[in-house]
């Protein structure tokens, strides 16, 4: 009588022991289930980031591009007939090697991720820009992997251009165009600045075209960017 007793209170407390194990997993599983709805969701956003939807042809660039200003020569013209201007070299790194990868690239910040752009930023060897605004700036950078000091004029506007693998010989400018020269190189890094009071566009309303030439007259690369102005701060505080 006293094993049946026993027994009984043994499974008794078994019982009473899984049906608080059951409820206990019953209690976490809605949390478990909103944190794998979480994740799926943070990693659906990580792919969104890194790819189209859908398997597409992009062209480049992946983004909207300036059109080409409606009148240009060849390089070799624009050399030999255009205007020779000053330029400054603010960088001037002969070892410099460009990352495949760097660790802000990664799908886990997603700003800079899109693989598009990372290609078309990969394909391409003559940036230029403006410090005129500190948003798009700071893209600018990120999106080459490379730092830059800014001046910011306020009323001398500098065109700062970026060069890889490549060394700078000369600037010249002719209508909406300006060449820099340079010989190619496997490595290396520069970027100069000049003075947007040194171009005279043709057509201010039209395109700057900055290509990257060697002194033969043969384009390695180009950029597109629109005209400012010397004096922009300036008309931006009045």
């Amino acid at each position: 009588m006293c094993n049946v007793k026993k027994i009984s209170l043994c499974m008794i407390t078994l019982i009473l022991f899984n049906l608080n194990i059951v409820s206990s997993y019953d209690a976490e599983e809605p949390n478990r289930f909103y944190e794998l709805k979480a994740k799926i969701k943070g990693l659906e956003n990580r792919l969104n980031s890194l790819e189209p939807i859908k398997p597409q042809t992009i062209a480049d660039p992946p983004f909207p591009e300036l059109s080409l200003p409606s009148k240009f020569d060849t390089l070799s013209h624009v050399i030999e007939n255009g205007t020779k201007i000053p330029y400054d070299v603010i960088i001037n790194n002969p070892g410099y090697r460009r990352p495949a990868y760097e660790e802000y690239w990664h799908s886990s910040i997603g700003r800079w991720s899109y693989v598009p752009t990372r290609i078309h930023y990969a394909l391409h060897r003559l940036f230029t820009n403006y410090d005129v605004a500190l948003s798009d700036w700071y893209d600018f950078e990120q999106n080459m992997g490379f730092k830059i000091p800014t001046f910011q004029h306020k009323t001398d506007l500098d065109l700062y251009i970026v060069t890889f693998q490549a060394d700078i010989i000369a600037v010249y400018t002719l209508g909406n165009q300006v060449v820099v020269v340079g010989s190619p190189r496997r490595i290396g890094a520069q970027v100069i600045t000049i003075k947007t009071s040194a171009i005279h566009p043709s057509n201010n309303e039209e395109s700057l075209l900055v290509q990257l030439s060697t002194q033969a007259g043969e384009e390695i690369d180009y950029s597109l960017i629109s005209y400012i102005p010397p004096d922009f701060r300036l008309k931006q505080k009045e």
